[in-house]
């Protein structure tokens, strides 16, 4: 059971999450935490040091995963991309604050540099996965992992931000539509035009 100052500090992460990754960090205060969350100024600072220190906590690795630990090597490549894409697409959505904070502010504040290489240029099996398929020339084209992780991420939270834009609501999830056109687009990238 989760107790009450537990409950509290979840509040306060999930609320700087948002102010972050909409403000940015210099566009957000501790007053601005405090009253999203609806507590004191002192409340927050009696579970964080400091603006910096709440910043770190809410994008340290709790980054929710997408499973991605099953065995790739029975799919075609064509299979594993398209299931690559999706995973992606779904993690995305599930730690986009975060994500787009990391993004945003680790040119700025050196101390989230780490954080983003774990999160963002960590390789999960099926990464590696599709590594050995461009080694194994399964595709026309060799991309290191670390920057087509990167080149997912980026698009997709582009695709999201842009569908926010137009729609002027923020979706919480790309389109069926959409997914399959990403897919393409990797595929035709990565394998060319196979007839």
């Amino acid at each position: 059971m989760v107790n009450k100052g537990e409950r509290t500090k979840h509040l306060i992460l999930e609320k700087s999450k948002q102010l972050f990754a909409k403000n940015g960090y210099d566009g957000t205060t501790i007053s601005q935490i405090a009253k999203e969350s609806k507590i004191s100024e002192a409340t927050i600072y009696k579970y964080f040091k400091s603006k910096l220190d709440v910043l770190i906590t809410c994008v340290k690795p709790d980054i929710h995963d997408v499973s991605m630990n099953e065995d790739f090597s029975k799919y075609t490549i064509e299979e594993l991309l398209k299931i690559y894409v999706e995973k992606r697409i779904k993690w995305v959505e599930k730690n986009r604050n975060q994500i787009e904070i990391l993004i945003s502010e680790t040119l700025r504040h050196p101390e989230l540099s780490e954080i983003f290489f774990q999160q963002i240029y960590r390789k999960t099996p099926i990464e590696e996965e599709i590594k050995l398929r461009m080694e194994a020339k399964e595709t026309n084209f060799h991309l290191e992992i670390p920057i087509l992780s990167l080149s997912m991420i980026t698009t997709i939270i582009s695709i999201l931000n842009l569908q926010k834009n137009l729609t002027d609501n923020d979706p919480l999830h790309i389109t069926d539509d959409t997914t399959n056109k990403m897919v393409q687009l990797v595929l035709f990238g990565l394998l060319g035009n196979k007839k």
